[in-house]
């Protein structure tokens, strides 16, 4: 009799376990870090070509800055869109994650060129349960953001973030591990010298393990703002809006 009411004790945990597990999904797949509030982003599947990679598109969408050369000005600007506006230590709210991404500008005298991403998992909901999943760069255009880095770079420079950016993109997506967080800052990295950014993960997404969040970017930028760090002349808070990408 005891083993009897034990069994079903356990089917019944297990039960419950599956539909609050499926509650959980339905309430955050769409929020997983770097896929949260993918305002104007062109997620659907279906427009995703089978035949190409994520750096293969990427290369492609990138070519809108042929030629690159000393004839224009680039820059690069690291962004972290927080969860909450009013409360940047809060790194989830309801299905919202915020989003770190990167927006890179060519101009010259008569025309600017922009392009605005970042890095996602192809399939959302694979992120929550499994470790490394199949990545995706979207589109960010008109993304908002609450914090940014920004930094005027020469044309050789330019073309090593491009080229960073391409190879990078062929990582796998990990919601603690590497995400668009970690995607964003490496680019930036890669061009920032002696003084490169922090990376520092917290506790995120749920109670166990830890990932990168707009939340620790945040925080690490505004430290550096209130420091009066080499970059503190280039960091702005606030409430911003992204451009549209010319690609």
């Amino acid at each position: 009799m005891y083993t009897h009411i034990s069994l079903r004790s356990i089917a019944n945990c297990y039960l419950l376990f599956a539909f609050l597990l499926l509650q959980t999904l339905t309430q955050v797949t769409t929020s997983a870090q770097g896929i949260a509030n993918v305002e104007n982003t062109p997620a659907n599947p279906k427009n995703i070509s089978k035949y190409k990679t994520a750096s293969e598109r990427l290369s492609e969408s990138l070519l809108c800055f042929e030629p690159v050369n000393t004839n224009a000005s680039y820059s690069i600007t690291l962004c972290a869109d927080l969860p909450d506006n009013n409360n940047p230590g809060k790194v989830h709210v309801k299905s919202e994650t915020g989003h770190v991404f990167i927006i890179l500008r060519k101009w010259t005298e008569t025309d600017t060129i922009n392009s605005v991403f970042g890095f996602y998992p192809r399939r959302p909901a694979s992120s929550l349960l499994f470790k490394n999943v199949r990545s995706e760069i979207l589109s960010n255009n008109n993304r908002e953001y609450n914090i940014s880095l920004s930094k005027k770079i020469e044309e050789e420079d330019f073309r090593l973030v491009i080229k960073t950016a391409v190879e990078l993109a062929k990582r796998k997506y990990n919601i603690n591990k590497y995400n668009c967080y970690d995607y964003a800052i490496e680019i930036f990295n890669s061009i920032a010298g002696l003084n490169k950014i922090p990376i520092r993960h917290i506790r995120f997404p749920f109670i166990f393990g830890k990932g990168g969040s707009p939340c620790s970017l945040y925080a690490d930028l505004k430290e550096m703002k209130n420091n009066g760090s080499v970059w503190a002349p280039f960091i702005q808070t606030g409430v911003f809006r992204a451009p549209l990408s010319s690609n």
